[in-house]
Protein backbone atom coordinates (compact mmCIF):
# COMPACT_ATOMS: atom_id res chain seq x y z
CA UNK A 1 0.00 0.00 0.00
CA UNK A 2 2.99 2.36 0.49
CA UNK A 3 4.18 1.61 -3.06
CA UNK A 4 0.87 2.53 -4.29
CA UNK A 5 0.64 5.83 -2.16
CA UNK A 6 3.59 6.92 -3.86
CA UNK A 7 2.96 6.07 -7.35
CA UNK A 8 -0.75 8.10 -6.65
CA UNK A 9 1.00 11.01 -5.45
CA UNK A 10 4.45 13.44 -4.81
CA UNK A 11 5.38 13.05 -1.49
CA UNK A 12 7.39 15.46 0.44
CA UNK A 13 10.78 14.11 2.54
CA UNK A 14 8.12 13.47 5.28
CA UNK A 15 5.66 11.67 2.95
CA UNK A 16 3.09 14.38 3.40
CA UNK A 17 0.70 14.94 -0.13
CA UNK A 18 2.22 17.66 -2.17
CA UNK A 19 0.07 17.19 -5.13
CA UNK A 20 -1.07 14.13 -7.78
CA UNK A 21 1.25 12.09 -9.51
CA UNK A 22 -0.38 13.44 -12.99
CA UNK A 23 0.00 16.70 -15.50
CA UNK A 24 -3.59 17.70 -14.39
CA UNK A 25 -3.51 20.49 -12.19
CA UNK A 26 -5.86 18.79 -9.05
CA UNK A 27 -5.90 19.32 -5.82
CA UNK A 28 -5.02 16.19 -4.08
CA UNK A 29 -7.01 14.93 -1.30
CA UNK A 30 -6.48 15.95 2.08
CA UNK A 31 -6.33 12.12 3.50
CA UNK A 32 -5.06 9.27 1.82
CA UNK A 33 -5.76 5.76 3.83
CA UNK A 34 -4.99 2.38 2.55
CA UNK A 35 -5.44 -0.60 4.28
CA UNK A 36 -4.38 -4.14 4.49
CA UNK A 37 -4.15 -7.32 6.45
CA UNK A 38 -1.08 -6.44 7.43
CA UNK A 39 -2.11 -2.82 8.42
CA UNK A 40 -3.03 0.63 7.86
CA UNK A 41 -0.82 3.27 5.30
CA UNK A 42 -1.92 7.22 6.02
CA UNK A 43 -0.73 10.01 3.92
CA UNK A 44 -1.57 13.74 4.55
CA UNK A 45 -1.35 16.47 2.57
CA UNK A 46 1.01 18.86 2.97
CA UNK A 47 -1.03 22.32 4.06
CA UNK A 48 -3.19 20.27 6.84
CA UNK A 49 -1.61 21.57 10.19
CA UNK A 50 0.36 19.15 12.76
CA UNK A 51 -2.05 19.48 15.21
CA UNK A 52 -5.03 17.76 12.87
CA UNK A 53 -2.61 15.54 12.02
CA UNK A 54 -2.18 14.50 15.75
CA UNK A 55 -5.94 14.36 16.18
CA UNK A 56 -6.89 11.92 12.87
CA UNK A 57 -3.91 9.83 13.95
CA UNK A 58 -5.43 9.40 17.37
CA UNK A 59 -8.99 8.17 15.96
CA UNK A 60 -7.63 6.59 13.54
CA UNK A 61 -5.17 4.11 16.18
CA UNK A 62 -7.67 1.52 16.86
CA UNK A 63 -10.58 1.36 14.19
CA UNK A 64 -11.38 2.99 10.88
CA UNK A 65 -14.49 5.22 11.50
CA UNK A 66 -15.03 7.42 8.97
CA UNK A 67 -17.85 9.51 9.92
CA UNK A 68 -15.31 10.54 12.51
CA UNK A 69 -12.77 11.07 10.08
CA UNK A 70 -14.85 13.59 8.33
CA UNK A 71 -16.13 15.17 11.28
CA UNK A 72 -11.94 15.89 12.37
CA UNK A 73 -11.12 16.68 9.16
CA UNK A 74 -14.32 19.18 8.97
CA UNK A 75 -12.65 21.22 11.78
CA UNK A 76 -10.17 22.60 9.39
CA UNK A 77 -12.03 22.48 5.89
CA UNK A 78 -15.57 21.17 4.56
CA UNK A 79 -15.11 17.72 3.43
CA UNK A 80 -16.19 17.28 -0.20
CA UNK A 81 -15.99 14.45 -1.63
CA UNK A 82 -15.26 10.61 -0.03
CA UNK A 83 -13.59 7.65 -2.31
CA UNK A 84 -13.72 4.31 -1.31
CA UNK A 85 -12.74 1.30 -3.17
CA UNK A 86 -10.70 -1.95 -3.82
CA UNK A 87 -7.07 -1.98 -4.65
CA UNK A 88 -6.21 -4.94 -6.90
CA UNK A 89 -2.47 -5.89 -8.40
CA UNK A 90 -1.26 -8.04 -11.26
CA UNK A 91 -0.05 -12.01 -10.27
CA UNK A 92 3.11 -11.58 -11.97
CA UNK A 93 2.80 -14.87 -14.09
CA UNK A 94 4.40 -15.83 -18.05
CA UNK A 95 3.56 -12.78 -20.23
CA UNK A 96 2.59 -14.06 -23.62
CA UNK A 97 4.30 -12.92 -26.68
CA UNK A 98 1.33 -13.56 -28.61
CA UNK A 99 -1.08 -10.40 -28.14
CA UNK A 100 -4.96 -10.85 -29.64
CA UNK A 101 -5.24 -9.11 -33.35
CA UNK A 102 -7.74 -6.36 -31.78
CA UNK A 103 -5.32 -5.26 -29.38
CA UNK A 104 -2.17 -3.14 -29.73
CA UNK A 105 0.42 -1.53 -28.02
CA UNK A 106 -0.14 2.53 -28.54
CA UNK A 107 3.00 4.56 -29.17
CA UNK A 108 3.66 7.82 -30.93
CA UNK A 109 3.48 5.67 -34.18
CA UNK A 110 0.36 4.91 -34.04
CA UNK A 111 -1.42 7.25 -31.48
CA UNK A 112 -3.57 8.66 -34.28
CA UNK A 113 -5.71 5.30 -33.31
CA UNK A 114 -6.51 7.85 -30.69
CA UNK A 115 -8.02 10.81 -32.11
CA UNK A 116 -11.70 10.23 -32.32
CA UNK A 117 -12.66 8.80 -28.95
CA UNK A 118 -10.04 9.74 -26.32
CA UNK A 119 -8.46 12.86 -27.85
CA UNK A 120 -6.70 14.36 -24.45
CA UNK A 121 -4.90 10.51 -24.35
CA UNK A 122 -3.94 11.46 -27.84
CA UNK A 123 -2.25 14.68 -26.94
CA UNK A 124 -0.86 13.50 -23.70
CA UNK A 125 0.23 9.81 -24.41
CA UNK A 126 4.19 10.35 -23.62
CA UNK A 127 3.23 11.14 -19.82
CA UNK A 128 0.39 8.01 -19.80
CA UNK A 129 2.43 5.17 -21.46
CA UNK A 130 2.60 2.07 -21.48
CA UNK A 131 -0.64 2.24 -22.92
CA UNK A 132 -2.76 -0.36 -24.99
CA UNK A 133 -5.96 -0.25 -26.98
CA UNK A 134 -8.70 -1.92 -28.45
CA UNK A 135 -8.79 -1.43 -32.30
CA UNK A 136 -12.52 -1.49 -34.19
CA UNK A 137 -12.96 -0.10 -37.52
CA UNK A 138 -9.41 1.23 -37.60
CA UNK A 139 -10.16 3.50 -33.87
CA UNK A 140 -9.20 2.64 -30.16
CA UNK A 141 -12.61 2.15 -28.80
CA UNK A 142 -11.58 0.43 -25.29
CA UNK A 143 -7.87 2.05 -23.56
CA UNK A 144 -5.51 1.20 -20.54
CA UNK A 145 -2.81 3.40 -19.88
CA UNK A 146 -0.86 4.72 -16.86
CA UNK A 147 -3.02 7.39 -15.11
CA UNK A 148 -0.08 7.55 -12.77
CA UNK A 149 3.66 6.02 -12.73
CA UNK A 150 6.41 5.62 -9.81
CA UNK A 151 10.13 4.25 -9.72
CA UNK A 152 8.33 1.28 -8.54
CA UNK A 153 4.63 1.02 -9.78
CA UNK A 154 1.99 2.28 -12.54
CA UNK A 155 -1.69 3.02 -11.90
CA UNK A 156 -4.12 1.68 -14.70
CA UNK A 157 -6.51 4.54 -16.26
CA UNK A 158 -9.28 2.18 -17.82
CA UNK A 159 -12.04 4.07 -20.88
CA UNK A 160 -14.17 2.27 -22.84
CA UNK A 161 -16.83 4.27 -25.26
CA UNK A 162 -20.03 3.88 -24.14
CA UNK A 163 -21.12 1.86 -27.13
CA UNK A 164 -18.79 -1.25 -27.08
CA UNK A 165 -19.23 -1.47 -23.48
CA UNK A 166 -20.19 -5.25 -22.07
CA UNK A 167 -18.38 -6.46 -25.32
CA UNK A 168 -15.34 -8.18 -23.04
CA UNK A 169 -13.04 -5.51 -24.68
CA UNK A 170 -11.80 -4.15 -21.50
CA UNK A 171 -10.13 -7.09 -19.69
CA UNK A 172 -8.15 -7.17 -22.95
CA UNK A 173 -6.74 -4.24 -22.54
CA UNK A 174 -6.38 -4.28 -19.30
CA UNK A 175 -4.48 -7.72 -19.63
CA UNK A 176 -1.81 -6.65 -22.40
CA UNK A 177 -1.60 -2.94 -20.03
CA UNK A 178 -0.45 -5.31 -17.18
CA UNK A 179 2.02 -7.47 -18.52
CA UNK A 180 3.71 -4.26 -20.96
CA UNK A 181 4.13 -2.69 -17.14
CA UNK A 182 5.24 -6.04 -16.16
CA UNK A 183 7.81 -5.96 -18.87
CA UNK A 184 9.11 -3.05 -17.86
CA UNK A 185 9.52 -3.79 -14.56
CA UNK A 186 7.18 -1.65 -12.59
CA UNK A 187 4.07 -3.38 -10.59
CA UNK A 188 0.87 -3.42 -12.76
CA UNK A 189 -2.07 -1.37 -10.05
CA UNK A 190 -5.23 -1.47 -10.45
CA UNK A 191 -7.59 0.58 -8.05
CA UNK A 192 -11.37 1.59 -8.78
CA UNK A 193 -14.53 2.24 -6.53
CA UNK A 194 -17.34 0.46 -4.87
CA UNK A 195 -19.96 1.43 -6.56
CA UNK A 196 -17.88 0.34 -10.45
CA UNK A 197 -19.16 -3.03 -10.43
CA UNK A 198 -17.99 -3.21 -13.90
CA UNK A 199 -14.54 -2.51 -12.91
CA UNK A 200 -14.33 -4.75 -10.11
CA UNK A 201 -16.02 -7.57 -12.84
CA UNK A 202 -13.28 -6.75 -14.95
CA UNK A 203 -10.20 -7.15 -12.06
CA UNK A 204 -11.99 -10.32 -11.21
CA UNK A 205 -12.04 -12.10 -14.65
CA UNK A 206 -8.48 -11.15 -14.92
CA UNK A 207 -7.47 -12.82 -11.69
CA UNK A 208 -6.04 -9.65 -10.25
CA UNK A 209 -5.02 -10.40 -6.79
CA UNK A 210 -7.25 -7.84 -4.15
CA UNK A 211 -4.65 -6.25 -1.91
CA UNK A 212 -6.36 -3.80 0.21
CA UNK A 213 -9.16 -0.85 0.24
CA UNK A 214 -8.14 2.82 -0.50
CA UNK A 215 -9.98 6.00 1.65
CA UNK A 216 -9.85 9.43 0.12
CA UNK A 217 -11.03 12.40 1.89
CA UNK A 218 -11.38 15.35 0.05
CA UNK A 219 -11.92 19.33 1.31
CA UNK A 220 -12.46 22.60 -0.24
Amino acid sequence: MGIQAETLYVLDEQERIVAINEPLEMQPPAVFIGTTTEGTVIRFRQDLPQALIDELLRVTADSLDIVQLCRVIERYKKVTDIWIGPAYAYQNGEASNEREPDVLLIDESNRHLLKKHFPFLHDELSAHVPAAGYILNGEVVSVCCSARRSAKAAEASLKTIDACRGRGMAPRVVKAWCEEVSRTGLLPLYSTSWDNVSSQKVAQKLGLRPYGIDFNISTE
